[in-house]
């Protein structure tokens, strides 16, 4: 039995392992690693009931690391536990956890308590999730606001923006595909379906951008990868 905790800050990885192995002494050695790759290294060799993952990490990020470790250890519990709560890192999440399997989302900002208890919950095969990731959950599992990964992609490529043609060529839709998950994506946002016009306010697309970074369905790391995956643009 083991533990592995990743967290590419040292002081933070450090509270967490001192935290756990004066807490959780009796489930074994605690294994410390400063990123991804090195985490799923650690769990491969340790097979570890329980390993707990900061989401930003050089290499390889949290979700990442917790997407292959469900592939290749799927009995190892799974916890996240980071600074951010936003929307994309949830649907990310959730995107690779089983709906079946034992695993938490925490935030830094939970007390001791609160972590050692969703230790043991997801050790004993339940999942623990912080009261604020709650809330973001049920709004994202709401069909009236939640997007559609069609949509996603579009607010993706138009945060880097990109044209409907150019979004069309990329995605292999046509123009008239764009315009209809745009639609769908301006609705959900609660943006105005009127057409930009000569006479109009508000340019929808980059209101859709305004409120898609203050909900955390983009952030700053999504931007990095999508730069670097286009960088003609």
């Amino acid at each position: 039995m083991s533990i592995v905790v990743a967290d590419d800050k040292a002081r933070e990885r450090e509270w967490l392992v001192e935290l756990l192995a004066r807490e959780l002494s009796d489930q074994g050695p605690i294994h410390a690693a400063a990123d991804g790759n090195e985490a799923l290294k650690l769990v491969l060799t340790h097979k570890p009931r329980l390993v707990f993952l900061d989401i930003e990490m050089p290499g390889m990020s949290g979700i990442k690391a917790a997407e292959q470790i469900v592939k290749k250890q799927p009995h190892t519990g799974i916890i996240i536990i980071s600074h951010h709560s936003d929307e994309i890192w949830v649907r990310e999440l959730w995107k690779v956890i089983p709906s079946d399997g034992a695993f938490g989302y925490l935030l830094k900002e939970s007390s001791d308590k609160q972590i050692i208890e969703a230790a043991r919950a997801v050790l004993s095969g339940d999942c623990a999730i912080h009261p604020h990731v709650q809330r973001i959950v049920r709004r994202s599992q709401t069909g009236t606001f939640s997007l559609s990964d069609g949509e996603f992609e579009v607010l993706s490529f138009l945060s880097i923006g990109l044209t409907d043609r150019a979004i069309a060529r990329h995605l292999c839709i046509t123009e008239k595909a764009v315009q209809a998950r745009l639609k769908g994506l301006y609705g959900k946002l609660c943006i105005s379906p009127k057409d930009c016009g000569e006479n109009d306010e508000v340019n929808r697309r980059c209101r859709a951008m305004n409120i898609a970074v203050r909900r955390g369905l983009i952030n700053k790391s999504e931007l990095e990868e999508l730069e670097n995956f286009f960088p003609a643009y």
